[in-house]
């Protein structure tokens, strides 16, 4: 992947995985100078789902000449303005000026070009605590901690300001440590790096998740004792307990 800048046809190589920031701070990764640029203003996260672009809060970024916010996903072609530098998302190498716009779709209006909402395919179940219950959806890498850059923000005094990171692939969740006090954990294990499937349990600290992958049945976590049971089968259950106290009694 490259971003091929237009005001003066420069590329900018991309790596298959990872986080790129882009910003007018010094130390970002793609360093753009415009007006009202923040120094955080977004960042390209890159891996085997594609290219996902998170957009920092106030920044000033359109796609395909629409204004965008959040999260959102990415493809080949789209045309990216981050606060007036402008700049296009090539797959492999790019093609000359005039023959990528000779190449152009004639019917390429705004309608045909829409910005795609991020799909996750995996999401975590919280298992205890304040959060009990919740749904986490993993767009894209996601950052675990008190710190408020963090993408999963849990505010729990047991937790690092940056705990952990979260990768999601087309076959689990890569769960890495970031040298937290309490630890991370995988079905009960503490850990500094590994791979989670769905229905294993990730933790960090006290805090327990149940991995899922979207669109599925949430299934039990490893050591997570009666959830996901059916209700009818709790009511069967406390019947057949109730008629043997009964007859034990008469």
């Amino acid at each position: 992947m490259k971003l091929v800048f237009a005001a003066d046809d420069t590329t900018q190589s991309l790596p298959p995985q990872g986080v790129r920031r882009i910003g007018s701070a010094p130390d970002a990764d793609i360093v753009l100078q415009a007006p009202g640029l923040l120094p955080r203003h977004c960042e390209l996260q890159l891996g085997p789902q594609g290219v996902m672009l998170r957009v920092a809060n106030g920044a000033e970024v359109r796609v395909n000449q629409r204004a965008v916010e959040g999260l959102i996903a990415l493809r080949d072609g789209d045309r990216i303005s981050f606060g007036g530098v402008e700049a296009t998302l090539i797959a492999g190498e790019p093609a000359p000026v005039r023959e990528r716009a000779a190449l152009a779709p004639a019917n390429d209006d705004i309608g045909a070009t829409m910005v795609r909402a991020a799909l996750p395919k995996f999401a975590l179940r919280a298992q205890n605590g304040r959060m009990l219950g919740k749904h986490f959806a993993l767009p894209g890498t996601t950052f675990v901690g008190r710190a408020t850059e963090c993408q999963l923000r849990i505010d729990e005094a047991g937790l690092s300001r940056k705990h952990a990171k979260l990768i999601p692939t087309n076959d689990g969740v890569v769960l890495e440590d970031l040298a937290s006090t309490n630890g991370s954990y995988h079905n009960g294990q503490r850990v500094q790096h590994a791979v989670a499937k769905a229905g294993d349990e990730i933790g960090f600290d006290t805090l327990r998740f149940t991995l899922f992958e979207v669109g599925q049945d949430i299934p039990q976590a490893r050591g997570e004792s009666g959830a996901g049971i059916p209700r009818w089968v709790w009511v069967v259950a406390a019947m057949v307990v109730a008629t043997a106290v009964v007859f034990a009694l008469r």
